[in-house]
């Protein structure tokens, strides 16, 4: 049968189409090849390298180089002071103690003048009233520490709670204005105790003195019946000398008490300033590693680094509390310890020159010292 005209048409189209096909196949083979021998020439001659991602700065060059780091050795230095302060006013006992008063006779020289009887039984008198002063201390210092105890005891609460204010301050929410107040409340209930002890004491003192004197007036007034001239003398210098004594020992107990006293207020003063210095060595290195900090992530954005790291850098075992640290220092570890890194990028004095740009009129000023 004949084939029809169009069906040989159709046929030749086809047969183009199918040519076509196969001739832009091999085209297209022909170009993926060279396009990939090409780019595996171009990897083979000049292989790419990666930019680092990493960076890393050398902390304490950077906190030395800050605007603020003479301020920072300042307080350090005056932390040191302080302490050494402290130390000194804390190693010397803050109680007083009465002196050591030496009862003997008051001017001999007026009795090396009288005649050896005279001497022989004024010493005779004079140990009879020592021994009835010593029998009637001994006899009545109990009496005299339960009343010195009961006079503590009727402070002990006030000045307890005086000083639990004080310590407990910050807590508390104290005002710098009752604070003042509360440390004139306790100076002025522990003055007013240190003055009812010390009246106490010379109370004490002359309650043994006059039963002493008591004890020995008859045979004294027999003895002085024939001295004349003498008794009055001697009972004069020897008023005199007794009176000089008791002041001498007044004024040495109220300058001891007064001396505890300025040693204790040194003291708490010297806590507080302590206590202040090292908020101001906390707020100061916390702003200088801020602006640390912050300058080095504008040098990141520039670098497009993913990270920047110190040396040194922050030792974990510092960061554990006391009970986990290791055994070797528990109470000291190493603050900081030295970063190992294979291709971080050096950006310390890029990070210092923008460090260079600020000044410490620019930053909050540190706390006073105090």
């Amino acid at each position: 049968m004949a084939e029809h005209p169009e069906e040989r048409k159709a046929g030749g189209r086809r047969r183009r189409q199918l040519l076509v096909g196969v001739l832009l196949a091999v085209l297209l083979l022909i170009a993926g090849a060279v396009l990939m021998r090409t780019l595996l020439h171009r990897e083979a001659a000049a292989p790419p390298q990666a930019a680092a991602e990493v960076g890393v700065v050398r902390l304490q060059e950077l906190v030395a180089a800050h605007p603020d780091y003479d301020k920072l050795q300042e307080l350090l230095k005056r932390r040191e002071e302080i302490r050494s302060s402290l130390d000194d006013q804390l190693a010397v006992p803050l109680t007083v103690q009465p002196p050591a008063v030496d009862r003997q006779p008051f001017d001999d020289s007026v009795w090396q003048k009288s005649a050896q009887d005279v001497i022989g039984r004024r010493s005779a008198l004079e140990r009879a009233q020592k021994k009835a002063a010593a029998d009637y201390r001994k006899a009545t210092e109990p009496d005299y520490k339960a009343r010195r105890d009961a006079i503590n005891a009727e402070y002990l609460n006030d000045i307890l709670n005086l000083k639990l204010k004080l310590d407990n301050r910050q807590a508390m929410g104290l005002t710098d204005e009752t604070v003042a107040q509360l440390q004139a409340q306790l100076e002025d209930v522990e003055g007013e105790r240190a003055a009812r002890q010390i009246a106490l004491y010379h109370a004490w003192q002359q309650e043994i003195q006059s039963y002493a004197e008591k004890s020995v007036a008859k045979e004294r007034a027999g003895q002085e019946a024939g001295l004349g001239g003498l008794r009055a003398r001697r009972e004069t210098e020897a008023a005199r000398a007794q009176s000089e004594a008791q002041a001498r020992d007044a004024e040495m107990i109220s300058k001891r008490m007064a001396d505890s006293v300025q040693r204790q207020q040194q003291a708490q003063a010297d806590q507080q300033a302590l206590a202040a210095n090292e908020q101001a060595i906390t707020a100061l290195e916390s702003r200088i590693l801020n602006d640390i900090a912050g300058k080095a992530a504008k040098v990141a954005i520039l670098h497009h680094f993913t990270l920047i790291t110190c040396d040194p850098a922050r030792s974990l075992s510092s960061l554990l509390p006391a009970a986990f640290r290791p055994a070797a220092a528990p109470d000291r570890p190493e603050k900081y310890v030295k970063t190992i890194s294979v291709s971080a990028e050096d950006v310390t004095d890029e990070v210092k020159a923008e460090l260079a740009d600020l000044s410490p009129e620019e930053e909050s000023s540190a706390p006073a010292k105090s």
